[in-house]
């Protein structure tokens, strides 16, 4: 009944006055009183050495106040026992009170990061802006936590639009405006390894795009836009970045956009082809899309065929549509057999999964092979 008693009075005052003063009130009680009590019952606490005899009266005080009550040590005298009796009580509350700010301090912290209120310490972690339409929207973090290439890194999604966490406990929350420098810096976007800009319209995702720029031009960075007339506004980002920044230049911020449009037309010449690129863009279904860089730690060249014939002997069978040249970003599709590739160029292939490719075998064969071929 005591300790109920306590832990009521304790949580009041804990909501008025904060627990700092409390700790330091009931602490300057417990001293007086121990003072008071080794003076009147000295005998009880007595020991070998004055240091020892102290840490006596400590020890009976935190088995007092826990509620254990050993009964080794015990106070004679009355004065002794009445003042020990206070003792219990400002023991009691002391533990109460400690007990009780270390409980507030951990839920109001949680409370915090489920509003998204905390200040987040993350670093190589993936960071989406943005939230708009929350089905897509989980949709997005599901294709991101199943990739293996993205296993185990940390996610984050930064959004007004949501009150509290809605996502599972392995996805972080940052509640704010995806522009505003506040949002981006709990965040930790400038520590961030890739950027997803997924504005709720093409005006916030570009407004973001801007700030990002400005915090963090190393990540990989990608925009979701609506409406192609607007891509002109990243475009003219790129434009600064690849003409180099103080002396650096720096990668593109890719853009996504819508493509079910684009296919009305492309439909009714070519029957069934957005559906074979509604398969090729699931997961889930069979083959998909894949983008690999080409063997980034080798320094050497090979041509299309060659290329070609490594990347179908992998365990992901697959099959290259496509390059992205590494110098100056252009694109090639259907590449042609005269055409090279170099260290670090992007492949475009379609496999049944992410092709594991330990580059320098696999470089040696296809050396053999381009010898080989005509």
């Amino acid at each position: 009944m005591i300790h109920f008693y306590f832990s009521r009075r304790i949580k009041y005052l804990l909501r008025k006055y904060d627990w700092i003063p409390i700790i330091a009130i009931l602490l300057t009680l417990h001293c007086i009183s121990a003072c008071l009590l080794l003076f009147f019952d000295y005998d009880a606490f007595a020991q070998d050495t004055l240091l020892k005899t102290l840490w006596k009266g400590t020890w009976w005080f935190f088995v007092t106040a826990t509620t254990v009550g050993y009964g080794d040590v015990v106070p004679t005298s009355i004065p002794g026992q009445i003042i020990a009796v206070f003792d219990m009580i400002f023991g009691i509350g002391l533990m109460f009170t400690i007990l009780g700010a270390g409980a507030d301090k951990v839920i109001e912290r949680r409370r915090q990061r489920m509003r998204g209120l905390s200040q987040l310490n993350l670093k190589d972690h993936i960071v989406i802006l943005g939230g708009g339409a929350e089905r897509k929207l989980r949709k997005l973090i599901k294709e991101i936590q199943t990739d293996r290439l993205y296993k185990g890194v940390e996610l984050v999604v930064c959004s007004e639009h949501y009150e509290e966490n809605p996502f599972t406990k392995d996805v972080e929350f940052v509640k704010g405006r995806i522009g505003d420098d506040d949002t981006l810096k709990r965040a930790c976007v400038d520590q961030a390894k890739v950027i997803i800009i997924y504005g709720i319209s093409d005006d916030e995702t570009i407004l973001a795009a801007l700030a990002v720029d400005e915090i963090n031009r190393d990540a990989f960075t990608t925009a979701y836009i609506r409406d192609r007339v607007n891509i002109r506004h990243i475009q003219r980002i790129n434009k600064v970045r690849h003409a180099g920044i103080a002396g650096k230049q720096y990668g593109r911020i890719r853009v996504i956009t819508r493509i079910n449009d684009l296919m009305l037309a492309r439909e009714i010449s070519n029957p069934d082809l957005s559906e074979a690129i509604l398969q090729l863009m699931n997961t889930k279904i069979g083959n998909t899309f894949f983008s690999i860089e080409a063997w980034p730690e080798h320094d050497c060249t090979l041509g299309i065929p060659a290329v070609r014939q490594m990347l179908r002997a992998t365990d992901a069978h697959a099959l290259l549509v496509g390059i992205r040249r590494f110098e100056d970003g252009s694109m090639c599709l259907n590449p042609h057999e005269n055409i090279v590739v170099t260290s670090k160029d992007h492949l475009f292939v379609i496999a049944s999964h992410r092709p594991d490719i330990e580059w320098g075998p696999l470089l040696e064969t296809a050396k053999n092979i381009e010898l080989r071929l005509p």
